[in-house]
């Protein structure tokens, strides 16, 4: 089997690109304004990359082959089809990419980020640690490790991505990194440490 990817290559490779503009991403909560990655309720990840572009500096298809030959490599690498490149497209000096994973592990694996969509008795089996404090989104009280293993068939999403994150069922608590922005979305904060956990209902 090849090597897979480095991690974070597609991630550097447009910071790269998208360094040489100054405006960032709108700080509005239109889903094409920045961007977002979303969770299916069978562990299915989409990811929308919004940013802005500088044509001064770099050519679309430039980016576009970059991104086509890092999925193909890696589908190749592991022998099946399971990260998808649905488009890479430039409008009103923005670029809009979007990409689709079978699973959060080819997320982790591609992307260079964790990622975990599952139960919270799967996420446990799996090591990740229950020993943090979540608030809840609707009345604010604060739960811990043994109420949170007291849900072990709810549904969870950890993530260390600082980005927007939209989920498949309402969001009932989250970690302190995390701001709830609708029933079913949130944005990890970009100036936080560490993962982001959010417990669905």
């Amino acid at each position: 089997m090849k090597s897979i990817l480095n991690k974070k290559t597609i991630r550097l490779f447009i910071l790269l690109v998208l360094s040489a503009s100054l405006c960032g991403c709108s700080g509005n909560d239109d889903e094409y304004a920045e961007t977002v990655i979303i969770v299916g309720k069978k562990g299915h990840i989409t990811e929308r990359i919004v940013e802005s572009f500088s044509k001064d500096y770099y050519d679309i298809n430039e980016l576009r082959g970059e991104f086509e030959r890092s999925v193909s490599d890696y589908n190749e690498s592991i022998g099946s089809e399971e990260i998808h490149l649905k488009g890479v497209d430039l409008k009103d000096s923005r670029v809009y990419v979007n990409i689709d994973f079978n699973g959060p592990s080819d997320y982790e694996h591609f992307v260079g980020e964790s990622m975990f969509v599952g139960t919270v008795n799967e996420a446990y089996d799996n090591g990740y640690s229950m020993d943090v404090t979540l608030k809840g989104v609707e009345n604010g009280d604060k739960i811990g490790k043994v109420q949170i293993m007291g849900m072990i068939d709810r549904d969870i999403v950890i993530l260390s991505e600082h980005s927007r994150v939209r989920t498949f069922r309402d969001i009932a608590y989250v970690s302190a990194n995390v701001d709830v922005i609708g029933p079913k979305e949130a944005r990890v904060l970009s100036e936080s440490d560490g993962l982001a956990y959010l417990l669905l209902k």
